[in-house]
């Protein structure tokens, strides 16, 4: 039997062991999931806005996506919602993600041995995908 444990915030997120996911269900991971499904080929989530800068100078085709409290980063294409997104065509590029919550979650998570993300739109296939592992520990941030 698995050992699941619900933690919050950052805070949790620096606790969490094993397997863990990183639940934004409103923006960030729907975002990401929206990405995918506009043909992005990758996403990078980062904490920092200056680590966002730099991939992007040094990869000037790359699509910086974000927010900080609420509102787009000076410099970059699109802010952080779903629906601002939807009517773009994504296919074969490359994004860089940043947010004021979900993906800070995901880089406070150092102890966790495999980190996930969990958003209304990819609840069933995140579950689906942790079944299959059999993990003993599952962190839920």
């Amino acid at each position: 039997m698995s050992d699941v444990k619900i933690l919050h915030l950052l805070n949790g997120a620096a606790q969490a062991k094993g397997v863990t996911v990183i639940i934004d269900v409103f923006r960030a991971f729907t975002l990401e999931t929206c990405l995918f499904e506009k043909g992005a080929k990758e996403v990078y989530p980062v904490c920092d806005l200056s680590k966002a800068y730099e991939l992007k100078k040094q990869h000037p085709d790359w699509v910086l996506i974000g927010e900080r409290d609420g509102k787009i980063c000076d410099g970059f294409d699109y802010g952080n919602s779903p629906s601002e997104i939807m009517k773009h065509d994504f296919t074969g590029k490359t994004v860089v993600h940043t947010t004021s919550s979900g993906t800070q979650g995901l880089g406070a998570c150092v102890n966790a041995s495999l980190v996930l993300t969990g958003s209304l739109r990819n609840a069933r296939a995140t579950t689906e995908y942790i079944k299959k592992l059999h993990p003993e520990d599952i962190s839920l941030v």
